[in-house]
């Protein structure tokens, strides 16, 4: 009986294992976001919260490609990216046992109050020192045309956990920062021990396999621009457009904030299959230019059903997004610079992030019918520059 010789197109032990890492990471920020302004105001620091954002993201759009480009070379010397995916874990999984330990046990110095936001800060640097090699494990886990399909497992996990918070806020904040912050760092050592149990170094082309290719700065102008964009527009729909319809329509907010999140989360496996059958690049232009048509016409639209039906399509065509980017930033890249570039991603996607957070902090909420003209934007510029990608094409050749 002659045996196959086919290697896989996704190894999916690890897809599972850098899954679970990306729902800890979500974890973690979600119990962060809910917890750390009431925080931040027992140290007598109100108001601090939007601040401290902006200063973090800041810091990332340094520190994330910093750190996939040595993360990089760590690969190319030792064969392995997880030493500074370690160093970057235990160090988040320790600040954030800190916080609340110095909460407990600093309030009563008020000499050291200040210590409390530094501490905040440090942490955020933490969690940015892993964020990019371990997202960069995507790269090799799954061939180029699999991407998307791998990709929606992370988007599927993120969007469990993000669906917690609408409903479980109340319960959360009953458990105590202590409690609460503890299991969220046990959660995240645990998800990199179960990565690491499942060898995290394997990848689906062999190191001495990978094609040969340059790295040119305009791509990595184009994966800024691609990060910066994307960045507006998805806080623009997650937190902007979808709140407030979602608030004028009544009802239980946060049991329909749940139900979305739920949708877009399962929306992501389906979103993966249909990038991957008829290509990422097709399919991501379909979902931005369905998403900006939908939201231009829900600018136009009062009724309650049409509204509904309306978001529905927006989740459908938002997952196609969310499933394609970052494969694109993966394709603009040498195999060997694949946490540069995702880095690059992601100190883009924190800049834009700062001057929203920034923006907001002085100018107060985005009026709806802006968020919905301003999302409509983001994605029709984003088109153009999908649209421009195949003149970026790096011809590979094989070692």
């Amino acid at each position: 009986m002659a045996t196959s010789t086919s290697k896989p197109s996704i190894l999916w032990f690890q897809l599972i294992g850098l899954s679970l890492v990306q729902g800890a990471i979500s974890l973690t920020w979600l119990l962060y976001r809910l917890y750390v302004p009431q925080l931040l105001a027992a140290f007598g620091f109100p108001g601090l919260f939007p601040t401290i954002l902006v200063i973090e993201n800041a810091l990332g759009v340094i520190i994330e490609p910093i750190a996939g480009n040595f993360s990089d070379r760590q690969r190319r010397w030792l064969g392995t990216r997880f030493p500074l995916i370690s160093l970057g874990v235990i160090l988040a999984s320790g600040l954030f046992i800190a916080i609340p330990a110095f909460y407990i046990f600093g309030q009563s110095l008020n000499s050291l109050h200040w210590i409390f936001p530094i501490l905040l800060i440090l942490w955020a640097v933490a969690m940015a020192i892993f964020r990019s090699p371990v997202t960069a494990l995507l790269g090799q886990y799954a061939t180029e045309t699999k991407l998307p399909q791998a990709m929606s497992f992370l988007i599927f996990m993120g969007g469990i956990v993000g669906a917690i918070r609408p409903i479980s806020s109340k319960f959360i904040l009953s458990l105590g920062s202590g409690v609460t912050f503890t299991i969220g760092s046990l959660v995240l050592l645990g998800s990199v021990g179960v990565l690491r149990y499942f060898n995290p170094d394997l990848s689906v082309i062999p190191q001495s396999e990978e094609p040969t290719q340059k790295l040119y700065f305009r791509n990595l102008v184009f994966i800024a621009l691609l990060g910066l964009f994307a960045a507006w527009g998805t806080r623009l729909i997650l937190g902007e457009v979808f709140p407030q319809v979602i608030k004028n329509l009544g009802g239980n907010v946060n049991w329909i904030m749940f139900s979305g999140f739920i949708l877009l989360a399962f929306a992501s496996i389906p979103a993966g299959l249909f990038a991957v059958k008829i290509s990422n690049h097709k399919a991501t232009l379909i979902g931005l230019i369905t998403t900006a048509a939908l939201l231009l016409f829900s600018s136009f639209i009062t009724n309650k059903l049409l509204i509904i039906l309306v978001g529905l399509l927006l989740i459908a065509s938002y997952s196609l997004i969310a499933n394609g980017i970052i494969p694109i930033a993966f394709s603009l890249v040498p195999s060997h610079k694949g946490g540069l570039g995702i880095g690059v991603y992601f100190g883009a996607f924190s800049l834009a992030m700062s001057g929203y957070d920034f923006m907001v902090k002085y100018l107060g909420t985005v009026n709806l019918m802006i968020s919905y003209r301003l999302g409509m934007i983001a994605f029709l510029i984003i088109t153009f520059l999908v649209l421009f990608l195949p003149q970026l094409t790096i011809p590979k050749i094989t070692k």
